[in-house]
């Protein structure tokens, strides 16, 4: 596959997204301290006539289209605050640097809310399961699998413990009991999102099913759904499309991710670049902001883009998501 890096800047391009700033410190977030993942945004209605799909193959066939909407959504985005944020209460100006703020997303990213991903139908179609966490309620005799037992044990015994330690807990107790391996390998085609009960059944998936699961389960033990998310990424160390799910504090943003049994803030994985991300009914795409230019890049992005799926590289090596580190 010979795709070109497309790289596209937008200069002066003013991003006012009213949102807070997440503090990030080293300290353990808790359960007070939860914010909305990623980030708290204005709505871009304007924004839903892209399909993401078209997104994705705009990073081959030409990024013209897709630069457009990004234009006009930061341009739309800093009219519709100049608006609103232009005087305060009393009639006063209203502070200038407050206007020109942008959103903190994960990975030191930028989000502007986005309905029409590629993953949308296969979200929508899993996330009921996700609230439900059925397997939850699995003990022993219940005809449940070993692993959905387990896991079920394992949230009852975590649901009074610290933040710090529920994530711990499920971060590796999920990557221990799911084995990875690709939506090719394991269903014969590309990009299926499975349930939480049909991974626990199966015992393996590829990197959204350890998401999938991870945020069911930290649901059942009582972390909520609102501050977490699943984010496609590409990892540019290894050049694969990767997903993660990420929770949300004051603190920062914590990533849950199979390659690494180890709970990291999003600011130790530099080499993640963010694409789009999903949290319960609402979803971003993600761009970083640079010298004062809003930088996305969309590159390499095949037309089938599937999480989980490693793609060929220049020298022809195949790369996979699977585990490179456990502690």
């Amino acid at each position: 596959m010979n795709i070109k890096r497309n790289t596209y800047t937008f200069r002066g391009a003013a991003l006012a997204i009213s949102t807070f700033v997440l503090a990030i410190t080293p300290q353990n977030a808790d359960a007070g301290h939860y914010a909305p993942s990623p980030a708290q945004v204005s709505t871009i209605s304007s924004l839903n006539l892209l399909s993401a799909s078209a997104a994705m193959a705009a990073a081959s066939n030409g990024l013209a289209m897709v630069r457009e909407r990004w234009q006009a959504a930061a341009a739309g985005l800093h009219a519709k605050t100049v608006r609103a944020a232009a005087r305060t209460a009393d009639g006063t100006p209203a502070n200038s640097r407050r206007m020109t703020r942008p959103a903190t997303g994960v990975f030191r990213s930028v989000a502007i809310p986005f309905k029409a991903l590629p993953s949308s139908a296969n979200w929508k179609a899993v996330y009921p399961s996700i609230v439900r966490a059925d397997f939850a309620t699995c003990g022993d005799g219940s005809g449940c699998t070993p692993r959905a037992v387990e896991l079920a044990g394992l949230v009852r015994e975590i649901k009074a413990k610290p933040f710090s330690e529920k994530l711990a807990a499920v971060n590796r107790a999920v990557n221990r009991n799911v084995a990875y391996v690709s939506d090719r390998a394991n269903y014969r085609r590309l990009d299926v999102w499975a349930k939480p009960t049909d991974i626990l059944n199966r015992g393996k998936g590829d990197c959204e099913d350890y998401a999938i699961l991870k945020m069911a389960a930290l649901n059942a033990a009582g972390i909520p759904l609102s501050s977490m998310s699943l984010v496609v990424l590409q990892d540019q160390s290894r050049s694969l499309f990767h997903a993660v799910l990420t929770v949300s504090t004051t603190r920062g943003h914590y990533v849950l991710d199979n390659l690494h049994d180890r709970v990291m803030k999003d600011t130790a994985l530099a080499s993640y670049l963010p694409l789009y991300s999903l949290s319960g009914n609402r979803s971003w795409i993600h761009g970083r902001k640079r010298d004062g230019s809003m930088v996305a890049t969309l590159a390499p992005l095949p037309r089938d883009l599937a999480p989980g799926e490693g793609f060929e590289t220049a020298a022809g090596r195949g790369v996979s998501n699977k585990r490179i580190e456990a502690n």
